[in-house]
């Protein structure tokens, strides 16, 4: 066996300094898992084999330590900066404007994508239940009718962050003289919670709010508002970027797929040492029109948000990673049988690294 391998003083203390970086830069993570008022400035790991676990990891979304310690490459010489505006050193999840707690203060640009979004709801969670042991159920969705038949409440939308229930469009059309909780605070109140949506439903403010939510559906899919033309910019603007994004994706996923490494010791575009991803990047530029115009108005400076720089590959692969992670718990938990094995193997600094497989 070779012997251990011994670090220099440097070493040592440059060790030390990027734990401490480290540490320094956890220090008020638990406030990542609050939502954030929309004015306010903010865009595979190891799996557990007991079942609570699975639940928690299905429906959470944690930030591991390997994605963590993707920063560490954040700083990287000559870059640019302008796909970096707005976002901070360590990754942050980017506020989820279909959550109704984050609908303080909305334009009217994404109010309209709201709109034409729709409710989102997730069913068949695990809500958490309160002091009396009750919880909010998928069968509020929808009610029985005296004739038998059942309606769906499409405007009822369920938030896990807060474990509150909303009214859609009352809550997103604002006025002055909100009176309901469905359309401020919310309700958690599971006890008298199908009183109060028979109130809501049945009230002056929830039907004034369905018409004008009904109207703008209305008019963005027949594209006949006072603002035609800017809807129909927006709307070719956004297939544009769907594309590119579509391609950046996957060339992330054909990297980490082959286990290559992303960056050079430059981020510009054709410069020398730039990396692989923008290497591959300036080589379907070289045959799809879509990722050349892109390229075009990078040089050109037409744009200055092109999507190409570090951070939103950090991003971009820890959206990969979670989603992988979930499609595996999803796999676990459909078998009926599977099997763990641990297995610990020293690395190149002697450091006994464990692993754990499930199959």
């Amino acid at each position: 066996m070779l012997p251990r391998k011994q670090l220099f003083g440097y070493e040592k203390k440059k060790r030390k300094q990027r734990t401490e970086n480290l540490i320094k830069t956890q220090k008020g993570a638990i406030h990542n898992y609050f939502s954030k008022r929309a004015g306010e400035t903010s865009n595979g790991g190891e799996l557990g084999v007991d079942e609570n676990d699975l639940e928690h990891l299905s429906d959470e979304n944690p930030i591991n330590e390997d994605a963590a310690n993707l920063n560490a490459h954040d700083n990287v010489p000559n870059s640019t900066s302008g796909d970096d505006v707005g976002i901070d050193d360590h990754l942050v999840p980017p506020l989820d404007f279909y959550d109704p707690m984050n609908w303080g203060n909305l334009d009217n640009r994404v109010r309209d994508i709201i709109v034409e979004k729709g409710p989102i709801r997730k069913l068949n969670l695990t809500y958490p239940k309160d002091n009396i042991n009750r919880h909010f159920s998928d069968t509020y969705y929808s009610r029985k009718l005296s004739n038998g038949e059942t309606s769906d409440r499409k405007w009822l939308i369920y938030t896990k962050v807060a474990n509150k229930v909303y009214c859609f469009c009352c809550k997103l059309f604002t006025s002055q003289n909100k009176i309901s909780l469905l359309a401020t605070d919310g309700v958690d109140n599971w006890k008298h919670l199908s009183e109060r949506l028979k109130q809501h439903k049945n009230s002056v403010e929830h039907m004034t709010n369905m018409n004008i939510w009904n109207e703008a559906k209305v008019r963005l899919k027949t594209n006949q508002g006072i603002d035609k033309e800017l809807q129909e910019g927006i709307l070719k603007e956004k297939e544009r970027w769907r594309q590119v994004l579509i391609r950046i994706v996957s060339v992330v996923k054909c990297l980490l797929k082959n286990n290559l490494a992303f960056r050079g010791s430059n981020e510009k575009l054709y410069e020398d040492s730039n990396g692989i991803f923008l290497g591959v990047v300036e080589m379907i530029a070289e045959f799809d029109v879509i990722m050349q115009d892109h390229v075009r108005r990078i040089r050109s400076q037409e744009i200055h948000h092109h999507y190409l720089g570090h951070k939103i590959q950090n991003e971009l692969i820890c959206l990969l990673a979670q989603s992988v992670r979930t499609s595996i718990i999803g796999i676990i938990k459909e078998a009926k049988y599977f099997s763990v094995i641990l297995d610990c193997t020293p690395d190149t600094s002697h450091q006994e690294k464990m692993y754990q497989i499930i199959k």
